[in-house]
């Protein structure tokens, strides 16, 4: 399956092939990334995740529901900037 329809590259690629991917495309990832990178892209990316997915990538990289709350309020403050116009 083709995850890069729109030339995204990096971790928009990871993302796509956790949600859209199969079984085959799951193992490749945790073959390359390994388990705690891809518990870093989950964390920083959560709210990308529904329902089945969520879950699903949940008890794969045991990721508690604290630790996705902990990155949500964290991550507002860290990737909140004021922009300069001048």
């Amino acid at each position: 399956m083709n995850f890069v329809w729109d030339n995204c590259r990096g971790n928009e690629t990871i993302i796509r092939k956790m949600i859209f991917g199969n079984i085959e495309d799951i193992k490749e990832l945790l073959k390359i990334c390994g388990k705690s990178e891809l518990r870093r892209i989950f964390l920083r990316n959560s709210h990308r995740f529904h329902g089945r997915d969520k879950s699903y990538w949940q008890l794969i990289l045991e990721v508690s529901d604290e630790q996705i709350n902990l990155e949500a309020k964290g991550s507002f403050r860290k990737d909140t900037g004021t922009r300069y116009f001048p």
